[in-house]
């Protein structure tokens, strides 16, 4: 990690703090500075007055978090939002972490590339929120997380020092991955000023296909066994309450099914009929540019209001959540079966009691929104190796979120 000292005698911009509100609870201070040193001047600042900074992107998923003890300063970075390096024969591309998805995206579009992350709300989510959360949608295993795709980052430390880490392209491998560490941080070791990640082209087929299912469908094992092998982009299955929230998705099942494959033309016709195969006709088809669409629509379920339990599973088949089917819970579900991801939408007396019976299960809770359970406590090894990078990178202990991040 190298760093530099940046100096501006910019005041950071004051703006209205009540846009800022986490789970109805707002800061005393908003900021909306517009480049790295006027960000650095604000770290200083809360630094020298004692003061909680919480970075804010968008605001998609952090609105609807609980606000922390102290939350005193909420810093917009959705004034940096310029790409400053793209280069497309080398498929990879440097953006300040202000920019939305969705203008990210549409910048690479024009070149036929794509960075396959998928967010909420991807009109406001920010490509540094996205990166903070770690957060991905059905995709997330065919084509990895944000982790995966960093290859390096400059943000701002706890004491107001502009810092980076790892490189711009593929092949540099210097340094320690602190950007690696930067992401699924939640604000914890910085304010994520700028990324350089890695693209994929646009595939050149793309197919989604979706189904009503019951519970016979759900748990019937023998049905998913061959679908790990044919690697599908997208299966997930919706619980008919949040299926309901789109015309596309909604049927009188309790559930829907949908499966996604993106490849070249004869590998995605190929699937396509093994799944016709293996689930019958589907209801609905839908190709090529309007598949990313849909892609979209399932990460927009994920930020539904309330509480929230996300948990995590080596199981990839739909069959692993048969035995929810009947209870309430089971209508309020999401579950990207290909990579392993369940999100939950409990009442609070359920909370708990769910936590452990899906522990019991095989699934471990990483995420939870609305309710503090002890399930996401770190063990011992992991929590002081944590402390020691918050002790390092925010040496005063200014930043708010994050203090458990995974």
């Amino acid at each position: 990690m190298n760093t530099m000292s940046v100096t501006t005698a910019v005041t950071p911009r004051a703006i209205d703090a009540a846009r800022f509100a986490m789970n109805g609870a707002a800061p005393r201070l908003a900021w909306r500075p517009e480049n790295a040193g006027e960000v650095a001047d604000a770290v200083k600042q809360c630094v020298a007055d004692q003061l909680a900074l919480v970075p804010w992107g968008g605001g998609v998923a952090l609105a609807r978090e609980t606000a922390p003890e102290r939350y005193d300063v909420a810093l917009d970075l959705t004034g940096m939002k310029r790409v400053t390096i793209y280069d497309p024969e080398d498929f990879t591309v440097t953006a300040e972490c202000g920019i939305t998805i969705a203008e990210l995206r549409d910048v690479l579009a024009a070149k036929q590339q794509e960075l396959p992350l998928e967010a909420a709300e991807a009109w406001g989510a920010t490509l540094g929120g996205v990166l903070a959360a770690n957060a991905s949608g059905a995709r997330r295993r065919a084509f990895g997380s944000p982790r995966d795709r960093i290859l390096g980052a400059r943000f701002v430390t706890g004491d107001g020092v502009v810092a980076r880490t790892g490189g711009r392209v593929v092949k540099n491998v210097a340094g320690h991955a602190v950007h690696r560490l930067l992401v699924g941080s939640r604000g914890a070791l910085g304010v994520l000023l700028e990324a350089s990640l890695k693209l994929l082209p646009q595939p050149p087929a793309r197919i989604a296909l979706l189904w009503g299912a019951d519970a016979g469908n759900l748990a019937n094992s023998e049905r998913w066994r061959d679908w790990p092998r044919r690697e599908p982009a997208v299966l997930t299955v919706l619980g008919r309450a949040v299926a309901a929230l789109n015309p596309v998705l909604a049927s009188d099942a309790p559930y829907a099914v949908i499966a996604g494959f993106e490849d070249d033309s004869s590998w995605v016709e190929a699937c396509a009929t093994f799944a016709r195969d293996s689930l019958g006709s589907p209801r609905v088809k839908l190709q090529d540019a309007s598949v990313p669409v849909l892609w979209q629509q399932l990460a927009d379920t994920e930020e539904m209001p309330g509480i929230r339990l996300t948990f995590t599973t080596a199981a990839n088949t739909p069959d692993a959540i048969a035995f929810l089917h009947g209870r309430p819970i089971a209508e309020r579900l999401v579950f990207h079966a290909a990579c392993g991801r369940l999100h939950l939408w409990p009442s609070a007396e359920e909370a708990t009691a769910l936590v452990g019976e899906l522990a019991g299960r095989g699934f471990a809770l990483v995420e939870e929104r609305g309710i503090t359970t002890s399930a996401t406590r770190v063990d011992s090894a992991v929590g002081q190796l944590r402390t020691r990078l918050r002790a390092a990178l925010d040496p005063v202990g200014i930043f708010a979120t994050g203090r458990n991040w995974s």
